[in-house]
């Protein structure tokens, strides 16, 4: 959770196994291996640095609940729910399903974050 939520991809990439497997329902993505995964996350996917993770289980694997920075209405917006698979301490698979609308309610997660900032200010 801090390497990704610290965009950390030296950590990131310690944290994959050597054949570990990224994909994003409903994308055609299919990504092999720590070099493509961080190749990804530093180029189409750097638009995740400075998410935000809920942990929570889906069908009772590790998972996150990812919000992804708003620079429009400010605070964070839902972007998918990750579900991790791990053999011996290290992420074999990584995949993000992006139906926020569908998934986030199953999971009783909120549709949207606030930046700590206003969560500051409320007193939260």
């Amino acid at each position: 959770m801090a390497a990704f939520e610290g965009y950390d991809m030296t950590a990131l990439t310690a944290l994959l196994h050597e054949d570990a497997i990224m994909t994003m329902p409903p994308f055609d993505l299919w990504l092999s291996g720590p070099a493509d995964i961080t190749g990804f996350m530093t180029t189409l996917g750097a638009s995740c640095a400075h998410s935000r993770l809920l942990p929570v289980r889906a069908n009772g694997l590790p998972a996150f609940a990812h919000y992804k920075p708003d620079p429009e209405a400010g605070g964070f917006a839902p972007w998918a729910i990750q579900v991790l698979e791990t053999s011996e301490g290290r992420i074999t698979g990584f995949h993000c399903f992006l139906d926020t609308k569908r998934w986030f309610p199953l999971f009783g997660l909120p549709l949207r974050l606030e930046a700590e900032s206003d969560q500051l200010q409320k007193g939260v």
